[in-house]
């Protein structure tokens, strides 16, 4: 999902050089290396931390994904004390500093509070793999719509193959332009995700 920033003293991000848009072929390292990061964030975030799931593209098996590993990390509050407490514990992973966020609102959603995360990316000399680790609230919307978009495609072979050719023939139309191709990918989340939610009410 897009990233929008919001600002906050404390909680802000520098501006790195962006890499283009590039889908490889699934690897298996994925599944390490979201172990390697998921010992260190516990040990650097302690109780802050309810949970650590492997999320997005590198999640789902036999998936095309870019190369970087997607993170989301579970708390009880998103709100700038979080955010500040977050960034002082990750300081001994050198890491950059987390910063207040909000995901892509889908249709039919009108509370942006539902959609609110603290963000942060990059690679740290316990991992040298690329992450986008985003820390939400469990059980909000943004939440779970990362976990059951996870899910579905792991089971719907199908869809995640429609998906994963819409991802490399958006990536090689507009490989310089990140923001431009999350803002087209959004959408075809969004549906996706209908699927997904006709899925799990079966299901449950």
């Amino acid at each position: 999902m897009r990233v929008c920033q919001l600002t906050h003293k404390g909680c802000t991000v520098k501006h790195q050089e962006r890499d283009k848009v590039e889908i490889v072929p699934y690897k298996k390292a994925w599944r390490e290396q979201f172990q390697i990061a998921k010992r260190c964030l516990l040990s650097a975030l302690g109780d802050i931390c309810i949970c650590i799931d492997h999320i997005g593209s590198t999640s789902i098996p036999n998936m095309p994904a870019k190369d970087r590993i997607d993170i989301q990390i579970g708390v009880s509050e998103i709100s700038p004390a979080i955010c500040d407490t977050i960034n002082q514990r990750i300081s001994k992973l050198n890491l950059p500093n987390a910063h207040l966020s909000q995901d892509h609102l889908p249709p039919n959603e009108s509370c942006l509070a539902d959609w609110r995360k603290i963000y942060l990316q990059g690679v740290t000399e316990q991992w040298s793999f690329k992450a986008n680790i985003h820390i939400r609230k469990v059980g909000a919307k943004n939440f779970n719509y990362a976990l059951l978009f996870r899910d579905y495609l792991s089971i719907d072979d199908d869809t995640a193959k429609a998906y994963a050719f819409f991802k490399q023939t958006l990536a090689s139309q507009i490989p310089d332009d990140r923001d431009l191709y999350s803002q087209l990918k959004d959408p075809v989340c969004d549906l996706i995700m209908i699927s997904a939610r006709r899925w799990e009410d079966k299901t449950m």
